[in-house]
């Protein structure tokens, strides 16, 4: 329901271990009769699955069938390094690294004869395979976004870790004819491993805590106290729309690059921030030449009649940022598989096309507020 990739990784999983269980099954059994049992189970799972997942993908499936997907699955179209090599978390100077390696010697000991283990590592397993199956995927013009995996690699790893630590301990305090102070030892060593990964915790997470002590929240102030950026306008722009126009945000259209206004305020969006990101029903690349022609324009009328005749419900309102030359759109395509996957652009409408009694403009701040008033 709320990510895709996901989804497609543990129902990989989930059949992947279906298979293993199946091939095991008929060996043992010497019939392919006993891999029925295995294959009923697994479709019960993606029937069950399947119907919860339409209480969300339902709407979405119905548009799909009237409307015209997107161009291309942009979605997918993003290929980093990292995205360009197997994860090794297990080789990374590092407690992390430590764990991971501790978990996959585990996984290689245990495998015939821990359910744990033969789980995880079945887990392990389709990282990897899907990472494989991502790399073959650029052939086609796509990956399969496996760099996202990296992080459920190591929870898998991490997790075989811990049990290959406790089960380590044990087996290396039988084997020194148990000391009655080789426990407090072992505990010591957990409990100093666990501060330390605790407190590198904030150097993991560098970037996403500068960007929270940086970024402007919706009441206009910054945790480091420096002056908040544009966002403290965001507010005075959500008045200015609900007194010029009359509606409720569900009902009013905004054309922003500003994206981030339509989350502190939840006005429908004319165009996304990325392909990428867009609803693939939005018909990104369409909305986005329509916006340059409109900046080709020469009077109101001929925006005013662009507008009315637009495949799309048109903006009710502009919400620019002032340039030299006029009002500008920072607008987005799809370059990959370069890395960044996105080039960013700027169209400027000239301020001539909106110099009539059917629009209404509004400085505030750094931005230029229009709506269109009949």
């Amino acid at each position: 329901m709320f990510y895709t990739l996901y989804l497609g990784l543990a129902a990989f999983a989930v059949t992947l271990m279906a298979v293993v269980s199946a091939v095991l099954a008929v060996r043992a059994q010497g019939t392919w009769r006993a891999a029925v049992p295995i294959a009923l189970r697994l479709a019960a799972i993606a029937a069950i699955s399947g119907l919860i997942a339409l209480t969300v993908w339902l709407p979405y499936l119905i548009a799909a069938l009237t409307g015209t997907r997107a161009t291309s699955g942009t979605a997918l179209h993003y290929l980093p390094e990292s995205g360009a090599t197997l994860p090794m978390p297990m080789f990374e100077f590092s407690l992390l690294g430590a764990l991971c390696m501790i978990g996959m010697l585990w996984l290689a000991v245990r495998a015939a004869t821990s359910r744990r283990a033969q789980a995880l590592g079945i887990g392990v397993v389709a990282v990897y395979l899907w990472t494989l199956m991502s790399m073959a995927a650029t052939v086609a013009g796509t990956t399969l976004l496996s760099f996202r995996l990296e992080a459920v690699l190591i929870v898998l790893l991490g997790a075989a870790g811990v049990f290959g630590f406790l089960e380590g301990s044990k087996a290396i305090y039988q084997a020194i004819n148990e000391p009655p102070r080789f426990k407090i030892a072992a505990v010591v060593v957990a409990t100093v491993g666990a501060m330390a990964f605790a407190q590198n915790i904030p150097q993991v997470l560098q970037s996403e805590i500068t960007v929270a002590y940086t970024d402007t929240d919706g009441d206009g102030v910054r945790a480091d106290m420096r002056p908040p950026n544009a966002v403290s306008y965001y507010r005075d722009v959500d008045a200015a729309i609900g007194e010029q126009l009359g509606k409720p945000r569900d009902e009013t259209i905004v054309l922003t690059a500003d994206t981030t206004f339509l989350a502190y305020y939840p006005y429908f969006g004319f165009q996304g921030l990325t392909s990428h990101y867009a609803n693939p029903l939005a018909e990104f690349d369409q909305r986005a030449a329509a916006i340059e022609e409109w900046t080709q324009l020469e009077t109101p009328d001929e925006l005013i009649d662009a507008l009315d005749s637009s495949e799309w419900e048109a903006p009710d309102a502009f919400l620019f940022r002032r340039g030299a030359d006029g009002y500008t759109l920072r607008l987005a395509a799809d370059v990959y598989p370069n890395d960044p996957n996105v080039r960013r652009y700027t169209v400027t409408f000239d301020e001539s096309l909106f110099e009539d009694p059917r629009f209404e403009t509004t400085d505030i701040g750094p931005f230029a507020l229009i709506t269109r008033t009949s």
